[in-house]
């Protein structure tokens, strides 16, 4: 008479090649996830430092978000004020004296959390073209950190 089914050992050995294959893969696909909302935040600044361009040819001076929207033609889909391209950043802009610079700056939001070393990661771009992370107000110039997320 033979024998049905699976020994102990057979389903013992599965159980590890499943364990290896999510320990490799879990990790991979956080990190993919977590580069594609980062993604969404330097688009983000990337649309709102066109709009602030196209203002400042226009009417001699960088604006404000709403100024953006009701200006510029920057989207607002559900007609609030706010730019909300992303719900896991919130996008602001700081003006400087007379509006002749900016700071656009995107901040982890609505629960997310992407921090770096303890920190939360804010991204930001200014008048000048520097990107990098917001520190103390301007911008910590750190291009590699916006290049290595293009696909």
């Amino acid at each position: 008479m033979g024998n049905k089914g699976f020994s102990l050992m057979e389903v013992m050995i599965v159980v590890v090649i499943v364990g290896i294959l999510a320990a490799v893969a879990i990790p991979s696909y956080t990190g993919y996830v977590k580069r594609t909302k980062r993604s969404e935040a330097v688009t983000a600044l990337q649309t709102v430092a066109l709009y602030q361009e196209k203002h400042m040819a226009e009417r001699g001076r960088y604006g404000t978000i709403a100024n953006l929207i009701a200006n510029a033609g920057l989207p607002d889909p559900d007609g609030d004020g706010v730019y909300e391209p992303s719900e896991y950043y919130a996008i602001t802009v700081n003006l400087g004296a007379d509006n002749m610079s900016f700071v656009a700056s995107a901040a982890p939001a609505g629960g997310f959390v992407d921090n770096v070393s303890g920190a939360p990661l804010v991204f930001a771009i200014d008048s000048d073209g520097r990107v990098g992370t917001l520190s103390g107000g301007a911008v910590a110039v750190n291009e590699d950190l916006w290049t290595t997320l293009r696909p």
